[in-house]
């Protein structure tokens, strides 16, 4: 489970490394941040029309995916996995049209550890070996009190054994050279669009400050190892 990551790139920055032609609205992801959770507003990647053909742009989304046929206080959900993700009601439409990229520094896993003669969750920082994580996500829209919202879940898959002593589940991640067919909504196959996806190269995870727990606290002390 993902549940928990940084994204600190600013917008100049992705648009030099999607290749975006346009930035909508996204002055409240535009700052770093090192403590991204739940229902908080994203950075995303996706595609939409504009005069007729796809434009690959930038906007913000909320971090927890709301069924379009789900209640006024719905559940939120923040991941989907691949290998069901084309069946679940909650995801299938999502999977066939509306795809995106939430970029990320890295994320956050918990374990439980001996500490002190107590048993204590502690975080530990996964990020990948070349840059950033391109994490393969989903899509809804929401009509909410202020109006509609883009709501979105990332898209997970078994840990390599290599990262399972962590954490058994993983983000998935848009291989550069699948970055155009995994948001392109005239895709519309799902089979052929989960087959685009990839585990992504995790450099070796290292502790953090238990600190990240509190989702009030933000900073690039985060991020640094224990």
């Amino acid at each position: 489970m993902c549940g928990r990551y940084a994204a600190t790139a600013n917008p100049d920055e992705l648009v030099e490394e999607f290749d975006l032609e346009f930035v909508g609205d996204v002055g409240e992801v535009a700052a770093p941040r090192y403590n991204v959770a739940p229902t908080d507003p994203v950075p995303t990647i996706f595609v939409d029309e504009v005069g007729g053909r796809p434009v690959r742009q930038l906007g913000a989304s909320s971090w927890g995916l709301i069924p379009p046929w789900a209640s006024r206080k719905p559940m939120r959900l923040i991941n989907a996995r691949a290998e069901t993700v084309t069946e679940k009601p909650s995801f299938r439409a999502a999977i066939r049209a509306r795809r995106c990229i939430l970029p990320a520094l890295g994320y956050y896993e918990w374990r439980s550890e001996s500490a002190d003669g107590r048993t204590v969750k502690q975080p530990y920082f996964l990020r990948p070996v070349d840059g950033s994580l391109a994490m393969a996500g989903i899509f809804e829209f929401h009509r909410s009190e202020s109006g509609w919202i883009r709501t979105t879940s990332i898209l997970t898959t078994d840990a390599t054994d290599e990262f399972g002593w962590v954490h058994d589940r993983m983000p998935m991640t848009v291989p550069k050279d699948s970055l155009e067919a995994w948001l392109d909504p005239r895709e519309t196959d799902p089979h052929l669009a989960v087959a685009l996806l990839a585990t992504p190269r995790i450099a070796p995870p290292y502790k953090v400050s238990r600190a990240v727990g509190n989702v009030a606290n933000d900073g690039p002390h985060l991020i640094q190892p224990e």
